[in-house]
């Protein structure tokens, strides 16, 4: 593949994936204390107001490769001087970018709280401190967003493993706390989430600024480059915007129709599907580099093999672990959980389904976003995003559907949105439709109808308990495991694992 590095790629994937399971693990076990000592009530709150910080976690990913794809360029042609400029480009994007972002928040965002929403009276002035500390600890994480992605780009995954640990420990650090909050619960624990983001963000500026000379800031920008990092950045902001936009603004439609307990099952369910999710980012962003460097290098087809692999790999990876906890959703929220809130399994197992649909968007992303042909992908993308909170308003007004039902049409159009996806890499990456079903869509629907099938009939006739947990996870992967092998993996592919496998397991086995 020329001048793709897979060795660095497998070694960064590996730190990610150990940083993930670590923080999965801290971040599921948090959520299960904060909900015991804050209630359903205040846990709702928190999610709905506070849940922009929650809706970063997972666009911190596409924001970064806003700036990714100009370092990563500069990089794969050594110019650092052209990267110290595109550095403090960049910057200055960011910061004009959050003042705007300060601005709405304390006029229309503010507007919407305290009029619209369903707060019980005597928790309102508590959830107007949770709405300030919550803005303020996404616009540290919005500021830090070009010197996380200069980390990404020079690939030094073991600085954003560690710290990203560190954060997650930090967080439950939090749920210690709580027990003893000299103030109100609910207000204690999103100003400690503040301190949180203040400590990391700030890490990962100093950290920049001490280890990378391009990353001195000053205001005078070339203003050529600025430009034409404002036209390609602005429309990858608008693109994270508008997601972000769609997750809050079903916040809070299921707030003002149902109520914050609604609002519960609603962050329990978003816990499970970030926790799960962040895996595929994970996988996919050791990739970005290498996609952006092929583009860079004029290999075409190593960077479409690049698409192709991490689609495949990352949809997989997710499959294994999805396809058991759809199966047996309800014994572990019971296990997870002391109290499951109403609607948590449902709203959970269709968040599920939504993951396995945008596991595979983002080397999509990434192609496109490597020809800097970005525009029509985050205005129809972004768009689609956003239409699914004008849907989800007239359905629950005029036609009083049911919360699930809103969930059911976010799995509608997260399958319509990577339609979408398809096409512009397809017209702007010069992908080949052909090639991508034959050696992605086909793979991935083989491998999940004929790996569901034994699990689900077990699933069937055995009664619910952990044993039976336990078997269907075994089951499971097994029978995905063997459907990948067999369907999943292309015939390099097989051989390059039996390749491994003599290398690193049969030569070193005792005889």
């Amino acid at each position: 593949m020329g001048n793709v590095d897979n060795r660095r790629i497998a070694k960064n994937t590996l730190l990610l994936y150990m940083r993930m399971g670590l923080i999965m693990i801290i971040s599921l076990w948090a959520s299960r204390v904060v909900l015991s000592t804050l209630g359903e009530t205040d846990f709702g709150l928190y999610n709905v107001i506070g849940g922009i910080v929650v809706a970063f976690s997972f666009l911190n990913g596409v924001m970064n490769s806003s700036c990714n794809r100009y370092y990563a360029t500069q990089l794969g042609r050594q110019d650092y001087e052209a990267l110290h400029q595109v550095f403090k480009v960049n910057v200055t994007i960011f910061l004009i970018l959050a003042a705007a972002i300060l601005l709405l928040s304390e006029s229309v965002g503010l507007w919407i709280m305290e009029r619209k929403m369903n707060i019980p009276a005597q928790r309102l002035t508590a959830c107007r401190w949770v709405y300030q500390l919550s803005i303020f600890s996404f616009l540290c994480s919005v500021v830090a967003i070009p010197y996380r992605a200069i980390i990404t780009a020079k690939e030094k995954m073991k600085v954003y493993a560690y710290c990203s640990v560190v954060e997650a420990v930090l967080k439950l650090g939090i749920v210690f706390l709580l027990s003893i909050s000299p103030i109100d619960r609910l207000v204690f624990y999103a100003l400690l989430m503040l301190l949180v983001s203040l400590a990391t963000n700030g890490f990962y500026i100093l950290y920049c600024h001490r280890c990378y000379p391009e990353c001195r800031y000053d205001w005078h920008c070339d203003k050529a480059l600025a430009r034409e990092i404002v036209s390609f950045n602005g429309w990858g902001v608008l693109g994270s915007m508008a997601t972000i936009g769609k997750n809050q603004g079903v916040n809070i439609l299921l707030n003002m129709f149902f109520g914050p307990a609604v609002n519960a099952a609603r962050g329990l369910a978003n816990q499970v599907y970030v926790n799960v999710y962040q895996f595929v980012q994970n996988y996919v962003l050791a990739f970005n580099p290498q996609i952006v460097k092929s583009y860079a290098a004029g290999e075409r087809d190593a960077m479409m093999r690049l698409v192709f692999q991490a689609s495949r790999f990352s949809y997989f990876l997710l499959y294994a672990i999805v396809l058991p906890l759809l199966l047996e959703m309800d014994c572990v929220l019971g296990l997870w959980l002391k109290e499951v809130p109403a609607l948590t399994a449902s709203f959970a197992s269709i968040m599920l389904a939504v993951s396995l649909v945008d596991s595979f968007h983002d080397p999509l992303f990434y192609a496109v976003q490597a020809t800097g042909k970005v525009k029509w992908y985050n205005i129809l993308v972004g768009g689609s995003q956003l239409l699914i909170v004008f849907v989800a308003y007239f359905l629950l007004k005029f036609m009083h559907i049911q919360a699930q039902t809103v969930f059911w049409l976010i799995f509608v159009f997260a399958i319509i949105t990577q339609g979408i996806r398809i096409g512009m890499a397809v017209r702007y990456a010069s992908m080949d439709l052909r090639a991508y079903l034959r050696g992605v869509l086909l793979p991935i629907v083989g491998v999940s109808a004929v790996s569901a099938v034994l699990p689900f009939v077990f699933v069937q006739m055995v009664p619910a308990g952990v044993g039976r947990l336990l078997v269907t996870v075994a089951i499971s992967l097994t029978c995905t495991g063997l459907a990948v092998w067999g369907i999943g993996l292309e015939k390099s592919e097989r051989s390059a694992i039996r390749n491994l496998w003599r290398k690193y397991i049969t030569r070193k086995a005792p005889r």
